[in-house]
């Protein structure tokens, strides 16, 4: 097999956390106030099912071709060379949302705290730490997974020394617009739910089969209520002003001032967030190593990392020229982007999968 590495269910859960979470308080809270308003906090409650639903998609993939990946059932599913063309596809997929990861990394920490530093180098540190940590291994990539998330997560914390100064009035007027609003906004959080399909490339390695089901919904769930907290604070210390920062996390913890002289929790904040956005890079590329390397039939995987790194780095800036091309893709491309990959194109695999078994027909 071409990974021996076994994880169990915990560590799925510290590494789908970050994979989700990592770039979606940056980018999504912005575009949130700009679509749902002072609905905002509902907006992951409704994006979070689709979560759910990739999860089961997968989890019953996975019971239906145990121990593979989706690149060795999308063979079994779709016939030999469609189910090829389709996995190539995946790669390319999984390159190209690496490398826009790659850039919002770089693009958030030259424009909030390193503006003097050159976005390359930023990338290419943590591509290169990413590499090391795959080329390692998945169990090598969980147990980091466990150490970076529980930093990550617990930093987050700070958000709780600003109860002392939300507003409660700019949760109102409720449903000022209809539900139209906050379903455009839940559309946009959907698609980082998507990102749950990425346990299709965890699964078959778990050393219990047992429960898997249950621990993508819990995580699904804890993602969500992360996300409404994040939100909630959003909203309620900024207003409608959130619509106008790309960034409006990173404004309000900026403002934390803790007895009067505990201040720049942004620091705390900041290296917390590097460590996510490094287990999120990790996650993506070793996916689309596993899949380039079971699509060309390779017994190491780790072969291609280091190469594979340099084509998404190119990716991260060949693709996006500029900082206003990365925002108007996050904002009107990414989410159908994401949630066609992985989650409507999973689903019809699936039935076809359904139908195949029924009725015993041989597609190949």
């Amino acid at each position: 097999m071409i990974e021996t590495g076994r994880i169990n269910k915990s560590q799925v859960s510290f590494i789908m956390l970050p994979t989700t979470i990592a770039t979606a308080i940056l980018s999504i809270p912005s575009i949130d106030a700009k679509l749902a308003g002072h609905d905002m906090w509902m907006t992951p409650i409704i994006g979070s099912l689709n979560g759910f639903l990739t999860v089961f998609i997968v989890w019953k993939l996975h019971k239906l071709y145990p121990n593979q990946t989706p690149i060795q059932y999308f063979e079994k599913i779709i016939g030999k060379y469609a189910g090829k063309l389709m996995g190539l596809i995946f790669v390319l997929f999984y390159i190209q949302v690496s490398g826009i990861i790659i850039r919002e990394y770089t693009d958030f920490l030259k424009t909030e705290v390193m503006p003097q530093t050159p976005g390359i180098v930023l990338a290419i540190s943590l591509l290169f730490t990413a590499a090391l940590a795959v080329r390692g291994g998945l169990e090598v990539i969980a147990r980091t997974a466990v150490i970076c998330t529980t930093l990550y997560m617990s930093t987050l914390s700070v958000l709780l020394l600003l109860i002392k100064d939300i507003d409660l009035s700019y949760l109102l007027p409720f449903m000022e617009n209809g539900f139209i609003p906050v379903l455009k906004g839940a559309f946009v959080h959907q698609s980082w739910f998507s990102e749950f399909f990425l346990l299709a490339f965890l699964l078959p390695f778990l050393k219990n089969q047992n429960g898997s089901l249950k621990t993508g919904i819990k995580t699904v769930f804890l993602v969500m209520v992360d996300l409404i907290i994040v939100n909630f604070f959003i909203l309620t210390i900024l207003g409608m002003t959130a619509a106008n920062k790309f960034y409006p996390v990173y404004t309000i913890i900026k403002s934390i001032s803790f007895l009067g002289f505990f201040q720049n929790f942004e620091i705390a904040v900041t290296a917390s967030w590097v460590l996510g956005s490094f287990v999120k890079v990790t996650v993506f590329l070793y996916a689309a190593s596993i899949a380039l390397a079971q699509l060309f039939r390779l017994n190491n995987y780790q072969i291609i990392v280091y190469p594979l790194s340099l084509v998404i780095l190119h990716f991260s800036y060949w693709d996006i020229p500029r900082f206003a091309t990365l925002t108007n893709f996050i904002y009107k491309v990414l989410p159908f982007y994401l949630v066609t990959f992985q989650t409507i194109i999973p689903l019809l695999l699936l039935i076809i999968a359904l139908l195949r078994k029924r009725w015993g027909e041989n597609f190949s």
